[in-house]
């Protein structure tokens, strides 16, 4: 399985939650930069990612997030919180389900933070392991060796 799989995989399971209603790629902080946000919002960072020769399995690390906005008077921070532990909960178990592992313990940690709104949410970093499509390395033609006009060497 790939990186991209593994990302549509995850994508595709949050999508499917209740409390998710737009997802965002990469840097959490992008949804600054959307004009109209639909809460909760489900994000995902990549983070560095690892390999064994004597592995089977590949490891992709991310970070999850879950974040939605807070009412004038943060009665909801709390409740936000609890669907946001939730959702990234059952996000990761979902994937478990699939064949897709969760490495070890994740752990949730809570936050507020000024988006283009004032929000609340929470985070989790996982690991992935996923089955590795081929262990063999694949072996492809030296084209430096002929040195042909379609290649060139600097």
């Amino acid at each position: 399985m790939t990186l991209y799989d593994t990302i549509q995989a995850v994508e595709r399971i949050a999508a499917k939650q209740p409390a998710v209603k737009m997802i965002v790629r990469n840097d959490i902080f992008r949804l600054n930069s959307v004009p109209s946000v639909l809460y909760g919002v489900f994000g995902w960072l990549q983070r560095e990612h690892s390999a064994s020769a004597d592995s089977s399995l590949r490891q992709f690390s991310f970070t999850f997030f879950y974040v939605d906005r807070l009412m004038e008077d943060r009665s909801n921070e709390t409740e936000i919180q609890s669907v946001g532990v939730d959702t990234l909960d059952n996000i990761i178990r979902a994937l478990d389900a699939s064949g897709i592992y969760p490495g070890g313990v994740w752990t949730f940690t809570t936050f507020n933070q000024r988006f283009t709104d004032e929000c609340a949410g929470v985070f989790t970093n996982v690991v992935l392991q996923v089955p590795v499509d081929s262990q063999c390395a694949v072996t492809l033609p030296d084209y430096s060796s002929d040195f042909s006009s379609d290649f060139l060497i600097y």
